[in-house]
């Protein structure tokens, strides 16, 4: 793995939360944990996700943020949800790894078919 693809996964870790009964927890899901959420905690989490790794490859990587932004411009979050849902269903391997690192991949996987 990349240097800089290693830091911005520690940095969405340590700053991805989600509202649970009103109260912020920060939680560190993984796939399989994501896949039990509600589809209104669904959209939350990966709301709060892809804001994180907007500022984060922004920041880190200005290149792949305009292929990034190219690749997701037309999207709603509705489409980002079953995109994310799609890859953890047909990589199941990964399913036991954390949730923000399996929607990194799934954006990369976006990005590179563009």
């Amino acid at each position: 793995m990349k240097p800089l693809k290693i830091i911005l996964i520690i940095a969405l870790l340590l700053t991805v939360t989600i509202s649970v009964s009103a109260v912020d927890i920060l939680f560190f899901y993984n796939g399989n944990e994501y896949l039990q959420l509600s589809v209104n905690d669904k959209f939350d989490f990966v709301a709060g996700l892809s804001d994180m790794n907007h500022v984060l490859v922004e920041y880190y990587d200005p290149e792949r943020y305009l292929k990034m932004f190219e690749a997701i411009k037309n999207m709603n979050l509705s489409q980002i949800v079953k995109i994310f849902d799609k890859y953890l269903e047909e990589n199941p391997e990964e399913l036991h790894m954390s949730a923000a690192v399996s929607f990194s991949c799934a954006i990369d996987e976006i990005i590179d078919k563009e």
